[in-house]
């Protein structure tokens, strides 16, 4: 037999070595795989979920803060976003889903508590929180809105409270505490020295919430936060609202927003400050309900643990849950509340900057609501 010959034979023979070597430790691997597969339960035991259907209406709304009723429209707002139907197994139901994320905004607490009212870990806990969220944000338009037939009656209900007239809404800002973010945290330090986001908001007489901005830091003025935001466009612009908002001294003057004035000279300016201060303690009554339902918002339920962006989702949520709550005729005592409330929202003399005047015109119009309506 040749050199060649020979070499060829053990080549061959060297290869079929390694083909049983491998085939052995696939053998050994699948025996390994088997075993480990064996010590499984053959039929897995799972947790009992807990939604909102398993609580009494009592329960339902110390929990969760709304009626049954009310979370039940919530589910069937958000049932098409959040895909109860799932072909997976273990996949959560909408109602549970529902419950840990309202239950979350109505504690204020972060998610163990949470967990353990509905029965699912801390991390389904947070998706349910993600996933409701981002559903109930996209119909937050049609809760959060100056309804145009209802114009001449706000103006109504306004008047009714001391004579001042032609009113479509209170406008003011409140602050919601938030850790310090990562990106520019100085921005989102406040006048009282913790970070938030400063919310917007613009109620009506029935302390229910028109329109709300939750996209600005902290340290930023309210009347900054006016002027990148909708609202002047809603007074100024074509199919304009008409009549004034009423807003604190934090504000300039404008042909429809009506501030009080800083130095009062006669009987009549004194009646018409004081006149606008009954009219406008609506909006400080709203936020007392708002941070009384939703604890995630009030600054005793700690700060949220979550980025501002996230943070401005949350808060606009519960601004439409409030006005749901509102619907449904769920009120709250704030006698022992509100004046904590009043303290935390309270802004001083918070002058805006005096680069900002108002116009000749809007004073003109404030001096004929004082002659006409106070004198």
């Amino acid at each position: 037999m040749g050199a060649a010959a020979i070499a060829g034979f053990l080549l061959v023979e060297e290869e079929e070595e390694q083909q049983q070597r491998r085939a052995a430790q696939e053998r050994r691997g699948h025996r390994r795989i088997t075993t480990r597969r064996t010590n499984y339960p053959r039929h897995r035991v799972f947790r009992n979920r807990v939604s909102y259907l398993g609580l009494t209406e009592e329960q339902c709304l110390k929990r969760l803060r709304l009626s049954r009723d009310a979370v039940t429209e919530v589910c069937r707002l958000v049932q098409g976003d959040l895909h109860g139907e799932s072909i997976i197994r273990t996949a959560l139901p909408v109602a549970v889903k529902v419950t840990a994320a309202l239950n979350f905004y109505a504690t204020g607490t972060f998610q163990a508590p949470t967990a353990n009212i509905t029965g699912i870990s801390q991390f389904a806990v947070y998706r349910s929180i993600k996933e409701v969220t981002d559903a109930l944000i996209r119909h937050a338009p049609t809760y959060l809105s100056f309804r145009r037939d209802e114009e001449q009656q706000r103006q109504q209900y306004f008047f009714n409270i001391v004579g001042f007239p032609k009113v479509q809404g209170i406008i003011d800002c409140m602050q919601v505490a938030i850790c310090a973010p990562n990106n520019n945290p100085m921005a989102y330090l406040n006048a009282k020295g913790y970070y938030s986001i400063n919310v917007q908001i613009i109620c009506d007489h029935r302390q229910k919430i028109m329109n709300v901005n939750a996209c600005c830091p902290g340290g930023m003025h309210d009347f900054y936060i006016l002027k990148q935001s909708e609202v002047p466009l809603m007074f100024e612009g074509e199919g304009k609202l008409n009549g004034w908002l009423l807003g604190d001294l934090g504000y300039v003057l404008q042909p429809w927003l009506m501030t009080p004035l800083l130095h009062p000279g006669t009987e009549a300016e004194n009646r018409y400050n004081v006149g606008h201060a009954q009219t406008s303690s609506v909006i400080k009554q709203t936020f007392g309900l708002l941070k009384k339902r939703f604890k995630c918002l009030d600054q005793s339920g700690g700060a949220l643990r979550y980025a501002p962006e996230k943070v401005s989702k949350i808060v606009t949520v519960c601004c439409m849950l409030h006005n749901i709550a509102m619907d449904s005729g769920l009120s709250l005592d704030l006698d022992e509340e509100l004046q904590s409330i009043e303290d935390e929202e309270d802004h001083g003399s918070q002058q805006p900057p005096d680069l900002d005047q108002p116009l000749q015109a809007a004073k003109q119009m404030r001096e004929e609501v004082i002659a006409q309506f106070f004198s």
